[in-house]
């Protein structure tokens, strides 16, 4: 695919995106519809209940096998009764029985194999691992096929904790990153390579689960796309630590986070089209500009540019903010996947992610903007804040999603 091409045309319809407040919030009650301070507080004491409820069993947890599988199924079904009820996501509304059992099925088999591969691995790193398979899992469904957590997608998962943290960290010199970009380069490119250090190591190995699970022009195409994706991240080193101009920034964005989900979608199917794969390229970018918002806190603490850094540097932040909600829209509204049964709850936890993410970090905001997201979220700012003061010294995330994976694992919260 050509490179200069792709980002320069998502930089045209990203720069023609408006940078007003989106008023099709609004204008789609169904999808987004305002919710009441009555039911936020209803959702609120959920949300409570459910999370002392977890703590009080996390605190009695057994320590023979046997006495603990049995306190893992009763978390399980405390989770499981926990979706029934709430209309946070509306899961029940949008995911039938089935493909509820497919995801929690296939979940558990990929956190058995992720286990198996390696046992050292931090509930962190194990989430992070997990973030990038749900991706994939969602674009497997819009594709019409069957989930699999196959080599392929493992593999990929996991190098997102091995290879993506150690670029990201600050405190690793500059030429040791670039050696390791260099050793992943010549195994892509089918020369030999020597591991030098249990990261090395196991990224080998990775990159073997992967390209042994295709032959010919479609190991090519995979192993492309990883290459593209290694100099993406490679080019992102720059923004940890040089003056570098925000159309540069943008370009990076692109290509990083487009290449990123290209290669989910490459693992989704076999079946690939240029159309999806330029849909996938441009929805992979507005995930990374929702990771931005996201890590922006620390990402200003560190130095590190990113669109979303730069806005606030300029006091354009919520502008930045409205441009990629429409963009998140306009890209997801114009897209016909091949099973069109979840791009709704898609498009809409994509617009309500980045909602949420702005109102977690509503520091960087005024509170008139925050007041104008409120309504579409179904939490109250106040309880929000308390959440995020949560999620810092506890492991609320993984109540929320992965039982025992901060006991088993001994991982940090998010």
């Amino acid at each position: 695919m050509d490179r200069t091409r792709v980002i320069k045309e998502i930089k045209k319809e990203w720069e023609k995106e408006p940078e007003t407040f989106p008023v099709f919030l609004e204008e789609n009650p169904d999808l987004f519809p305002e919710i009441q301070d009555g039911q936020k507080r209803e959702n609120e004491g959920l949300m409570e209940e459910f999370y002392g409820r977890m703590q009080k069993k996390k605190a009695k947890m057994p320590q023979t096998e046997e006495l603990r599988k049995e306190w893992e199924r009763e978390m399980e079904q405390e989770r499981k009764d926990f979706l029934k009820k709430e209309r946070i996501l509306s899961l029940s509304e949008w995911i039938g029985p089935g493909l509820f059992q497919e995801f929690e099925k296939e979940i558990k088999h990929f956190l058995k194999r992720i286990r198996e591969f390696d046992g050292t691995l931090k509930g962190g790193q194990i989430w992070q691992a997990m973030r990038n398979y749900m991706v994939y899992a969602m674009i497997v469904e819009m594709q019409g096929e069957k989930q699999n957590a196959a080599d392929p997608v493992l593999a990929y998962s996991l190098l997102y904790p091995y290879t993506d943290n150690y670029i990201d960290n600050a405190g690793i010199a500059k030429e040791e990153k670039e050696r390791y970009n260099r050793m992943i380069a010549r195994k892509l490119e089918g020369k030999p390579v020597t591991a030098h250090s249990a990261l090395e190591e196991k990224t080998c190995r990775l990159l073997d689960m992967i390209e042994n699970a295709y032959e010919g022009g479609a190991r090519k195409k995979v192993t492309g796309t990883l290459l593209q994706l290694l100099e993406a991240q490679h080019c992102s080193i720059r923004q940890q630590r040089e003056e570098i101009a925000e159309d540069e920034v943008l370009g990076i964005s692109i290509w990083k986070g487009g290449t990123s989900v290209l290669a989910d979608y490459l693992f989704s199917t076999a079946d690939w089209t240029k159309k999806e794969e330029e849909f996938y390229l441009r929805f992979g970018f507005a995930l990374q500009l929702v990771d931005d918002l996201q890590d922006m806190e620390e990402d200003k603490k560190e130095g590190s540019r990113t669109l979303m850094t730069e806005a606030v540097k300029d006091m354009r932040l919520e502008e930045r903010v409205n441009r990629l909600i429409w963009f998140v829209w306009n890209t997801l509204r114009g897209f016909e996947p091949k099973n069109p049964a979840l791009k709704g709850f898609i498009l809409k936890n994509c617009v309500e992610m980045i909602l949420l993410e702005s109102v977690i970090n509503m520091q960087f905001f005024s509170a008139k903007y925050i007041k104008s997201l409120e309504p579409y979220l179904p939490f109250s700012a106040g309880y929000i804040k308390k959440m995020k003061k949560l999620q810092k010294k506890s492991s609320f995330v993984y109540d929320m999603n992965i039982p025992a994976l901060e006991e088993e694992h001994g991982g940090n919260s998010l």
